[in-house]
Order: structure tokens, then sequence, then C-alpha cells
């Protein structure tokens, strides 16, 4: 972890440093005066204008030999951007090979001391994220970056306590991140049970209640998760119900569950993906890494609900065993599915993990899954989409996002499209139509949530990072840990 520190002046000159300045288009004019004649000129050549995502390079030898880099600040957009920024800032560092760094940001954090701490610590730490574990030790290069302070106004105890929390959801997200990452030859159902039962006893050793318990075949089968397992069963590797629960050490504030789809890998079945379709599919369980991320946050965050994470892990495969177009299966509540596509395999998965959070009397369900193409055709690759008909839960997860640095974007149930999926022989089919495919998606989860209060998040274009943006480099994003905990931590409208 690095150490993080805040000042209100800049530091004395270390040697194997980098200062990294913040500049708007306003600020250009002056720094010919703080760093030297033609620096104004130089940047007009090389086209910096300040705006977000502009970078320069320099050195200078005055009082001593430093490196400096110029950052383009102007709008800055909320917390997203003074995440980018760190991070960009973290990894000019890493790559410059130095020790230290310095991050002037005079004049651009809001007056919230510990949010903007927290963002630029979250920032700052993701920009070390690399998965590593298949790469031998000539391509692994550790960073030699070890401290930085943050030049900046502001109260140095919430600029401590939101660094501690900018670090933690950080490392929450790099765990997601992980588990998304592993190619599915690792990250199987069993890989992804034994990790959330190695965090919930890590949990448990660092003082926290958290506790973990995994679901075999036999299990799901006298629970009657008739839809989970006609997905799992056409694999080799076993199907696994994951269900941890974290609970405060305060009186809880209420029962929340968490559901991730755990896919850990998604051929389509016998409704075959093509081989590019197929190729990032060990990513179809982002769902399951982000809850199990965010657990992680929540007990170190000490939060104050009692929270459970379900995720029922299993891989969707073809196979002599696998289930098949016109099969019909019963879910644990007792509703009939007819299949009509086996590469809507996840709402499955979900359906019975639904209607075992709702067992357990929540008082609210949120499922997050990536689940839809659609969804990224409807909002594009950096939002999630948002489903319920809570118009007070909606508003509050949306903000939650805007003040985490993640988008979100509410859709419709709109009840006249149920009519999609209807089935002459079941009581319902998977998939309805082409129009419209993320919202019918949610319209079917919504048959499962047994009326408790629930909202779905569609993660399925934020989560699987093809181009990196923000704070997000290619492969698991571990959207949306973020939101999840900042929504947790400023409370659950009523």
């Amino acid at each position: 972890m690095i150490q993080i520190d805040w000042g209100h002046d800049l530091p004395s000159t270390k040697s194997e440093s980098l200062l990294v300045v913040a500049v708007a288009k306003d600020d250009i004019d002056g720094l010919d005066q703080r760093f030297g004649a033609g620096v104004s000129a130089a940047l007009s050549s090389a086209s910096f204008e300040g705006n977000a995502g502009d970078s320069f390079r320099f050195s200078i030898s005055e009082p001593e030999f430093q490196q400096v880099m110029l950052l383009g600040a102007t709008e800055l957009d909320g917390a997203a951007g003074l995440r980018r920024l760190a991070f960009e800032a973290g990894r000019a560092a890493r790559a410059a090979g130095v020790v230290n760094m310095v991050l002037d940001v005079r004049g651009y954090l809001g007056a919230d001391d510990e949010r903007t701490a927290r963002q630029i610590a979250e920032g700052i730490e993701l920009a070390g994220y690399a998965y590593e574990r298949y790469l031998d030790e000539e391509r692994r290069k550790p960073a030699k970056l070890r401290n930085v302070t943050v030049v900046a106004p502001g109260d140095a105890d919430l600029r401590r306590a939101g660094t501690r929390r900018g670090q933690i959801i950080a490392q929450a997200i790099s765990r997601a991140r992980d588990l998304g990452n592993g190619p599915a030859e690792l990250v199987t159902p069993t890989y992804l049970a034994e990790t959330a039962g190695e965090l919930a006893a890590e949990l448990r050793g660092a003082g926290h209640d958290v506790s973990c318990e995994v679901f075999d075949v036999e299990e799901c089968e006298r629970r009657s998760m008739g839809l989970y397992l006609a997905v799992a069963r056409g694999s080799a590797e076993p199907a696994k119900f994951i269900h941890m629960t974290y609970k405060p050490k305060r009186e809880s504030k209420g029962r929340i569950c968490l559901v991730g789809k755990g896919v850990t890998f998604d051929s389509g079945g016998y409704s075959i993906k093509p081989s590019d379709g197929m190729l990032q599919m060990k990513l179809d369980m982002g769902g399951a890494a982000a809850v199990i991320g965010a657990m992680q946050g929540i007990a170190r965050l000490e939060l104050p609900y009692e929270v459970h994470v379900i995720s029922a892990a299993a891989e969707n495969m073809v196979s002599g065993n696998a289930y098949r177009l016109g099969d019909v299966f019963r879910a644990s509540n007792g509703k009939t599915v007819e299949i009509n596509n086996t590469d809507a395999e996840g709402r499955l998965t979900l359906a019975d993990a639904l209607v075992f959070a709702a067992s357990l009397e929540p008082d609210l369900v949120i499922d997050f899954a990536t689940l839809t193409g659609a969804c990224v055709v409807a909002l594009g690759p950096h939002i999630c989409g948002v489903m319920t008909r809570d118009d007070a839960l909606a508003s509050e997860w949306v903000a939650a996002g805007e003040r985490a640095g993640e988008d979100m974007w509410r859709l419709p149930l709109p009840k006249p499209l149920m009519s999609m999926l209807d089935s002459k022989i079941a009581d319902l089919r998977n998939t309805g139509e082409r129009a419209g495919g993320a919202l019918t998606a949610g319209l079917f989860l919504e048959q499962f949530n047994e009326g408790k209060r629930w909202m779905h998040v569609d993660i399925a274009g934020p989560a699987i990072v093809d181009k990196s943006f923000g704070v997000n480099i290619e492969g698991s994003s571990g959207v949306p840990v973020a939101t999840i905990l900042e929504f947790l931590s400023q409370g659950i409208p009523d």
C-alpha cells in the first residue's frame, strides 16, 4: 500500500521524485513564472490546453533536478474526474520509476475534505493495479513508488480519514478485479467458493463477524433450485452456491442482500456464442466478483448493516448433459420456465438466488449481473443499467454512483413487455424478443423477488473493459464495488 500524506505547501525536493501539477486552461499563462521561461510556449506547441486527459512532461534543474508532469484539470467532472486525475498521476510516477510523487491539486478539490481525499487515494492505489499471476519474473516490474504527498488545503484529520477509506475501497475493487481477470480454468465455481471462504476467515481474523457457507449440488437439489442446476449440469465443474454473512459490531440498521451473477465461464450452451463473443466470458462472473470484493470493504469499513452476499456459481457449457432449447424447469419458488435460449443463463441462476435471498427476510435485495448485451447497446460501455420500481431507491443509488465515480442510469420495467415472456407450456420463458432485451431480462428477474424491495443492476458494459477508461484498464473493472460501499455508507432511503 502506498504511503499517502497531505500538506498545504510543496515539500522540499526529494531524489527520485516526480512532481505532478494539476493545470486548468486559465493557469497556463502563469507556468513560465513558476517553472521558467518557455514552458507556456512548449505547451502550446504540444497542444496542451489543460483539458482532462492532456499531459505534458519536462525536467527542471533549479533548485534541484526534478521531473515534472502537468495534467489537464479544466472542468474536472466530480468524483470520476478526481479519481482519473490521481490515477493518471500514479501511472505516470510508476512509469517514471520514481520512489516519491508530489501531487499538487491546490485549487481543484471541493469543500468535502473526506470525500475528495478518498477519491484521490482510490485513484492513486488503482494506478498500481495489474494482474500478474501468469507473468514471468522478467515481465513483473515491481513499482518503486512508495510515498505520495498530496498538496491541497483542508482539514488534515478529515484528509487522513478519507485516505484510509479510499485505500480500503481500492483494495476491495482490486480483489474483485483479480477474480474477474483470472482465467476460467482457475476461477471455477469451486475456486470462487473457496475464495469467499478464505476471505471470510481473513476478515474474522481481523475481528469482523463474517461467515461463509457453501451449498453443494445435493443441497441445491434439496432446495429445489431447478433453474440454477439446469445451467450448471452441462459442466464437469460442480455448481457451488455461495452465501456470505456480515454482522456489524453495533446495532444493525437493516438486512441487505447483495446477489451477484456467478457464471465463471459462459459458452452460451447449445445457443453457442461465436468465438469472439466467447473470448471474454471468463468475466461473466463480474457480479459475483463485485459482491465478494464489496464484502471485504463492507467489513473493513465496519458499515452498519447486516449484509448477505449470495452467488449461484456455475459454468454454462455444452455436453451430453447440458440443458436444451425447449426444456422446462421449475424454480425454487415453484414457477416453471421454458428455455428458448440457453445463452440467457444468467437470469436462471439469479432467479433461484433471488428466491433464496427473499427467504432471509431482507429489507432490500440488489442483484448485479453482466446480464445483457442489450444494455450495452442502450447505454454504451461505461454505464450500468438500473431497474427498480422504487423511485427513492433508484434516485439514491444513481446519486451514490455519481459520488463514487461510477456511472448509473435508470431504465424502466414496462409491464406490457411481460407478454414477450409468455409461454404456451410453462409459466414463462427465459427470453423475449430482441427489442428491449435488457428490460425483459429485468422483468424476468422481477418474477423471483418474492415481493421484497428489490433493484437490478446490469453491469455488462463497464464490468468488462475492452478499452481503458477512467481508472479502469482492460479486463475486469470491479464495477460497481465503489458504488455499493458508498450507497451502504450513506444510508438506505425509506
